[in-house]
């Protein structure tokens, strides 16, 4: 070694060693530098027609490659293959079994269903979203642009915590998949979906009924099935899956009782049974109704629970009604009992909540209901 590159190497902060008469360029304090065969363990980035290819190359590791429609996505997914790596915490994928994550959509459901524990309606619905939106890709594929890709298809159609849900739901899916992930791409663009509050909680609503809408939207919705949910949900407080799910078998007119399966964290399979009355309204709207329902056991022959929230939307958009969710109806449900003299305990019992905190989001009493106290 001549005194010029031996003072090279004494210097930490020089970017470049010189051996024989060929530059060698080499990776020092996180700088990605170039020799003039290529990268050393560094990515190398391919453009193929409309699509960038990430190879990343280090030695007594097998070489990873990846495509990717946007070359700064290439360029951090090789910039976190790297990472890994070098601190030890990346895995080895091709040994997994390529799973498709329409698949794992049915796995999680199935790990419900094995041990008799029904699945929700809305879950079922966004699990079979997520599962037709990325039908035959495996987890193994999927990037961080594709999962947001998702997430913003999704945001056009539903609210910021309806997403949050999916969002959660598609997480759950591949936690309870135990597939070994090098990177992976929904939790991380979670994170990103929460910083930019694309998805966010759910917002305490007050919306009530309002003078006229009711009528309004009974009168549209005449023979259809709409307008007994409609009116049972005001009537009794109901949520919108206990009453898709509500049988004749369910209902004793004889002790005027309604029988539910509500959820129960407490209990074997996530749910138990809750007896809440059959109110005078709820009585008066299963008799003349009965050319609006099925002809099975079930009350409303649709498959699916959110069928009722979206013939719902449609028929508020028809009579020009702005801003109320059929969700809202259990809202009006329980702020009426409360009007009407209820106690806290007979209310409770009517609509499953667990304590008064979660009840108190559903109380919305009006100020000139309360003028004569």
């Amino acid at each position: 070694m001549n005194n010029n590159m031996a003072k090279d190497a004494e210097n930490p902060s020089l970017s470049a060693i010189h051996l024989s008469a060929c530059f060698i360029w080499i990776k020092l304090e996180n700088k990605q530098l170039w020799h003039p065969y290529g990268t050393l363990d560094m990515a190398t980035i391919r453009k193929r027609d409309n699509s960038y290819q990430a190879i990343v190359k280090k030695k007594g590791l097998p070489t990873q490659r990846k495509t990717f429609k946007t070359k700064p996505a290439a360029l951090a997914w090789g910039r976190r293959i790297e990472s890994s790596m070098d601190n030890g915490t990346w895995v080895d994928t091709s040994e997994s079994v390529s799973t498709s994550i329409d698949h794992i959509m049915d796995e999680l459901v199935y790990s419900f269903e094995r041990f008799d524990i029904p699945v929700a309606g809305p879950k079922l619905t966004q699990l079979n979203s997520i599962a037709t939106y990325f039908e035959g890709i495996s987890i193994h594929d999927i990037t961080i642009d594709d999962v947001l890709g998702f997430a913003a298809l999704r945001r056009k159609k539903i609210c910021p915590s309806t997403l949050q849900q999916q969002m959660y739901y598609f997480r759950q899916a591949i936690d309870n998949s135990r597939i070994k992930l090098a990177e992976n791409a929904v939790e991380i663009a979670i994170k990103e979906l929460v910083k930019k509050k694309v998805i966010t909680a759910s917002a305490v609503r007050d919306r009530r009924l309002e003078e006229g809408e009711l009528e309004a939207l009974l009168d549209a919705a005449q023979g259809h099935w709409i307008g007994p949910a409609i009116e049972i949900a005001v009537e009794s407080g109901m949520r919108q899956g206990e009453i898709h799910r509500l049988k004749w078998s369910d209902i004793d007119q004889e002790s005027n009782i309604i029988t539910l399966m509500r959820k129960d964290k407490q209990s074997i399979g996530g749910r138990k049974k809750h007896r809440i009355p059959l109110f005078k309204g709820v009585r008066e709207v299963l008799l003349r109704s009965r050319n609006s329902f099925g002809q099975e056991d079930s009350l409303f022959s649709v498959k699916r629970a959110s069928s009722i929230s979206d013939k719902f939307a449609k028929l508020t958009k028809k009579v020009g009604i702005e801003g109320l969710r059929f969700h809202d109806l259990r809202h009006e449900a329980i702020s009426r009992m409360f009007e009407k003299g209820m106690r806290v305990e007979q209310v409770r019992l009517v609509s499953g909540h667990a304590t008064l905190d979660q009840l108190s989001r559903y109380v919305n009493l009006r100020a000139e209901n309360l003028v004569d106290y």
